[in-house]
């Protein structure tokens, strides 16, 4: 049994918010409030589609943004699941230094040159400063 049938699923067509993008919030909704359970089938495109009044290819974009997000998987000869759990990472701002050592990795950093040079014509306009100023290098 289909799953969104039970599911008060509906569609503003005066609205400027794209036909797709509304049945997508609604399926997400559904599936962040537990009504569209984990490893539960989403119904045919075709039956979703008809009973919306909706395109199939309209259907078929919304489930696909979904996809996209991780909330569904579609499955050849078994159709498309709500995935059984999402993986939540907080999301952060870190290097790759930091990403190495925390999985265990020994970056190292070498030093290859290091000295001051007058700024020829290309790196002065690149950076700014006077032609022949001294820069790092």
């Amino acid at each position: 049994m289909d799953p969104t049938v039970s599911l008060d699923l509906s569609v503003d067509r005066s609205s400027p918010v794209p036909l797709y993008f509304q049945l997508s919030q609604q399926l997400e909704a559904a599936i962040e409030h537990g009504a569209l359970t984990p490893g539960s089938l989403l119904g045919n495109e075709i039956e979703l589609a008809a009973r919306l009044g909706l395109s199939r290819p309209t259907v078929r974009q919304a489930i696909q943004s979904l996809v996209d997000k991780g909330l569904l998987v579609r499955r050849r000869g078994v159709g498309t699941q709500v995935v059984h759990s999402q993986v939540k990472r907080p999301l952060e701002l870190s290097s790759l230094y930091d990403d190495l050592e925390a999985a265990g990795q020994r970056p190292a950093t070498t030093v290859l040159v290091n000295t001051v040079v007058p700024a020829s014509a290309e790196v002065a306009a690149a950076l700014g400063v006077a032609e022949d100023g001294e820069v790092h290098r």
